[in-house]
């Protein structure tokens, strides 16, 4: 009599099929009815999706989207900060911004840029992949950027005529096209 007690305490059910292979396993279209109406009801806490076999699975959420109340919404206004070593020059050729997938800033938007000596003239950075923007921010001086610089590396270029100067503490917005080979300033 407990042997059988403990088979049907771990049984599984078929709905549509005669060989369930999970807890509840239904073979045909499914609705849930008596489900609340009312969000301040109940509060979800995940999202949920259909892998490729039909079984229920947690989806994950990145960290720019919040489930809350009930509402699944993007934060597209945070910023990661990330830095580069800092510079002791007052001519930058080709600043690498380490934002490849695996370097150090791969996921930062805006790059602090540090110089010993304040004020410097960038001729050039890495190439970024295709549509990366990114944000310059230098902490201890000007930034003058020479657009279209002979002292460039091919594909490190930054797009544009003459300079753009950006001042302490200030913002510059740069977009890599991987087509031209070229970094776009964007606004600054």
């Amino acid at each position: 009599m407990f042997l059988l007690t403990g088979i049907t305490a771990f049984s599984q059910v078929g709905i549509g099929t005669t060989d369930p292979q999970s807890t509840l396993d239904v073979n045909g279209t499914l609705r849930v009815s008596g489900i609340k109406s009312s969000f301040q009801d109940v509060e979800a806490v995940r999202i949920v999706g259909l892998d490729e076999d039909g079984n229920f699975v947690e989806v994950e959420v990145d960290e720019n989207l919040i489930l809350e109340n009930n509402q699944l919404r993007a934060l597209n206004n945070r910023f990661k900060f990330g830095t580069v070593p800092t510079l002791n020059t007052t001519i930058v050729n080709n600043i690498n911004l380490i934002i490849w997938p695996g370097e150090p800033n791969d996921d930062k938007t805006v790059i602090k840029i540090y110089n010993l000596l304040g004020d410097f003239d960038l001729h050039g950075i890495f190439p970024g992949q295709d549509g990366q923007r990114i944000y310059l921010y230098p902490q201890d001086g000007r930034i003058r950027i020479i657009k279209n610089s002979l002292l460039a590396l091919p594909g490190h270029e930054i797009d544009g005529s003459g300079m753009a100067m950006v001042l302490q503490y200030g913002l510059i917005e740069l977009m890599y096209d991987a087509t031209r080979g070229k970094w776009v300033i964007m606004e600054y």
